[in-house]
């Protein structure tokens, strides 16, 4: 099951869910401001993907620039990171596609082709 984690406001998360609707007619979406996902949940698929810790966060969003983030990310440790993105969903960078617990891609830099050629 494909698991599309947005914030709905969000005009880029509105062009790649309309994108990704041309590939697939069945997938999950959640509101990543509303209910974003667990620490344990983060965590997981930080560990079980491709993707630095950085690229889970929302860097240019008010809510990393009011925490100060730029200067503290790399001496995160990932369960200080997981804990701070769970508690705010506006720090995650959106949108997020997942399959069956794997991140496939994080924000909307590369078309959602490749995935269903």
């Amino acid at each position: 099951m494909y698991t599309f984690y947005e914030y709905p406001k969000c005009s880029t998360c509105r062009k790649a869910k309309a994108e990704l609707k041309q590939y697939l007619s069945d997938f999950e979406t959640v509101d990543i401001k509303s209910n974003p996902p667990r620490a344990e949940l983060l965590k997981q698929w930080m560990e079980n993907s491709d993707f630095p810790m950085k690229n889970f966060f929302n860097t240019s969003g008010h809510s990393y620039r009011e925490l100060g983030l730029k200067d503290k990310i790399d001496c995160l440790t990932l369960e200080e990171a997981t804990q701070l993105l769970a508690q705010d969903g506006m720090l995650i960078k959106r949108p997020i596609l997942v399959k069956d617990d794997k991140v496939l891609q994080i924000g909307s830099k590369q078309s959602y082709e490749r995935f269903f050629k």
